[in-house]
């Protein structure tokens, strides 16, 4: 095999211990693992596509491999994951080299093309050649943040499909890798602008109407919860991305709720990182409280993505090259999409004594036995990625003052995570229902691995049925709080 070359580049992926670390990680990091996780994110890069059907199943493949390097995974615990989650991928679709180095640069062929998954591999070429000609802030800034009716479309797109995009772009930038950052773009430009239907609205209202007094995220989700137009609107009986029957049936009611948190683009940088700040502890709360009073402590799919794209938040208020004003526009269309991702769960009621008094199954473990914990899980990604974005709150200030839970709180949802997916482990803790095998697994024809992930989290957790399949819960057992 032809050995990679050994600098970073747009064409290239490159990590090291020393200058690609990334902001989130352990003490000791290895060359071994850098360069097995540079090697197979090359591979992944060549081979595999953003998604890897037409349903909207991601390829994890960039996100977890970093994250595992991040966490001090050895070459081979990298390569075990790789492996695992590899027969799943699909191939991309190659056309004609002409296609991206001709084609794509006539701005009406471009457009033409947005939305269309076959052009992924196009799209990912065509922003490479651009970052070797500009650089990444140059290219970010008129693809994404240029403000015209394109850019904007990108830019919703890029915050569709639980925030693949976002969560890519993030990754691009925080490990200096141009590669990834054509990824993440080109991963926006073939996902699907449902976002557009409350963030370009919210954005309007509050141009035309005379803004509220911006309110914390909490506040804005216990509002959503108060109100049964929302909070009712959510139903078994809608599409597999529940936002979707949400956003058909109580769309334009969202959005003066949404309104009330609005960063303004005056913001010095210490509010725009105390904003950044408080959005990423709601995360982690409405995470952990999102529990079911009756079930065994588990972890929703869908409110996950909210914590693990929150973490890169640091990470693109650092970026001198990115407007002040665009940095509170992230942060609003962050919280709005978190918002709506809660609501679009079924508005779950959030327990915080439930995470507060939790008693995780190794109450001894630090974050070195945590991440190893995560590192080893046999997973496509969530478990490591989820630990990541916890430990990581590590860097940052105190919760707020009237926060429902103090940062040793917020640090159990780590513990939380790691328990509620490893009773996986042990012997009948796979249970793939018969009805999900049939439609996922025989119709879909989805492979195994996928349906573990479906079982391992609660999806929409507020929605009618949604813990059907988990244990209930066993007052005073292990794992569990004890009050």
């Amino acid at each position: 095999m032809r050995s990679i070359p050994s600098e970073i580049s747009p064409y290239n992926i490159q990590l090291s211990p020393d200058d690609t670390p990334g902001s989130i990680h352990v003490e000791g990091l290895t060359q071994d693992s850098a360069e097995r996780t540079s090697e197979l994110l090359m591979v992944n890069h060549v081979r595999y596509h953003t998604l890897f059907d037409a349903v909207g199943f991601h390829n994890h493949t960039v996100h977890h491999l970093l994250t595992l390097w991040a966490l001090g995974a050895s070459s081979a615990e990298i390569q075990a994951m790789y492996d695992l989650n590899k027969p799943y991928q699909a191939l991309i679709k190659y056309h004609p080299a002409s296609v991206a180095a001709v084609k794509m640069k006539d701005p009406a062929f471009f457009k033409e093309c947005i939305g269309n998954l076959d052009y992924y591999e196009d799209y990912v070429r065509f922003f490479q050649d651009e970052i070797a000609e500009k650089g990444v802030p140059a290219v970010v800034n008129e693809y994404l943040f240029k403000g015209t009716e394109l850019t904007d479309d990108i830019l919703v797109r890029m915050h569709s499909g639980f925030l693949h995009p976002m969560i890519h772009l993030g990754c691009g930038l925080e490990f200096n890798q141009p590669c990834l950052v054509a990824e993440a773009l080109a991963a926006g430009c073939v996902h699907d602008d449902w976002p557009g239907a409350f963030l370009l609205p919210t954005e309007a209202y509050l141009r035309t109407q005379t803004p509220p007094s911006p309110q914390p995220l909490l506040s804005v989700i216990s509002a959503l919860h108060a109100d049964p137009a929302i909070s009712t609107a959510v139903t078994p009986s809608d599409p597999l991305n529940k936002i979707l029957g949400l956003l058909s049936k109580a769309g334009p009611q969202l959005i003066p709720h949404l309104a009330r948190y609005h960063v303004p683009p005056s913001s010095s940088t210490e509010e725009l990182l105390g904003n950044a700040t408080d959005m990423i502890h709601t995360a982690a709360y409405v995470l952990g409280a999102a529990q079911n009073p009756t079930k065994v402590v588990a972890i929703d799919f869908v409110l996950l993505h909210m914590s693990t794209l929150g973490t890169f938040y640091p990470t693109f208020l650092s970026q001198a090259w990115i407007a002040p004003a665009t940095k509170a526009r992230l942060l609003n269309w962050k919280a709005w999409g978190d918002a709506v991702m809660y609501a679009g769960c079924g508005c779950p009621t959030l327990y915080p004594q439930r995470l507060a008094g939790y008693v995780p199954k190794h109450p001894g473990d630090g974050w070195a036995e945590l991440c190893h914990r995560a590192n080893v899980y046999p997973d496509d990604g969530h478990v490591c990625k989820v630990v990541r974005a916890v430990m990581g709150m590590e860097t940052l200030g105190e919760v707020r003052e009237g926060f429902p839970v103090g940062r040793d709180a917020l640090r159990k949802v780590a513990h939380v995570t790691l328990d509620s997916v490893e009773r996986m482990m042990l012997p009948g803790g796979v249970k793939i229902p018969e009805r999900l095998r049939k439609t996922v697994g025989e119709e879909m024809g989805q492979d195994e691995e996928i349906l573990r992930v479906m079982v391992r989290w609660v999806r929409w957790g507020g929605v009618e049925g949604a813990w059907e399949y988990f244990p209930d819960l066993v007052e005073e057992g292990e794992g569990e709080m004890k009050v």
